[in-house]
């Protein structure tokens, strides 16, 4: 993943989100999502 925000990033692509959902299925259950984009700053711990 970090390529491709690399890529975009040299686009000129300043904020990428990283999205993830869950759910049953899409017709099964109550589906939730979410999105969140944090400041290039920030330190998520990977290396």
């Amino acid at each position: 993943m970090w390529t491709t925000e690399g890529g975009l990033w040299k686009r000129g692509i300043g904020r990428v989100a990283g999205v993830d959902e869950v759910g049953r299925g899409p017709l099964a259950g109550p589906v939730v999502a979410a999105a969140v984009i944090l400041p290039g700053s920030a330190d998520a711990g990977h290396r």
